[in-house]
């Protein structure tokens, strides 16, 4: 008798979509940037893929917050993000100690030091040693579908971080 592997899985369930009425209350704060699909994946410790955050190109001065449903803890704000060229969201500092860092393992070197959440314990990225010198030297590299933006009411364009970096 054969037995293949797609009998030995179970087939999924269908979960119903949820409604515009549900998606309207999760989403009320019109200063924030609409929850990604992919938060809950990220925040439980995936990745996204590289330049797929719409966070890339954030240049407004604002916060970004904890996309944890109920957390929206400030994490980072625009005057600390910066264009690593990695394709993720990079920042030089936190906001207080609302990011906590997760000693690694031996491969820590590589994929860097883990950033989480401090109020929610949600995964943000990795924070790796390789930043901007002239700041804190620290590159906090990090998903964008785990963070939402909220605009700062009234604020014009960041200052420039680096007024004297040459021009990539």
């Amino acid at each position: 008798m054969l037995c293949s592997a797609a009998a030995l899985v179970p087939p999924t369930t269908h979960r119903p979509r949820a409604s515009a009425r549900h998606a309207a209350e999760e989403d009320d704060d019109p200063y924030l940037s609409p929850r990604s699909r992919l938060a809950g994946y990220v925040l439980n410790g995936g990745t996204e893929p590289a330049f797929s955050s719409p966070l890339n190109d954030v240049k407004q001065s604002g916060d970004f917050v904890c996309a944890r449903k109920g957390c929206d803890a400030v994490l980072f704000r625009t005057d600390t993000k910066y264009d690593s060229g990695t394709g993720w969201p990079s920042f030089w500092d936190p906001v207080d100690d609302n990011v906590k860092l997760e000693k690694g393992n031996f491969l820590s070197f590589m994929f860097g030091t883990e950033c989480k959440c401090a109020k929610c314990d949600g995964h943000l990225g990795h924070r790796f040693d390789d930043g901007p010198i002239m700041k804190s030297g620290k590159r906090y590299c990090i998903n964008g579908a785990a963070l939402r933006f909220r605009e700062s009411i009234g604020a014009g364009p960041p200052p420039d971080t680096f007024p004297d970096a040459p021009p990539l």
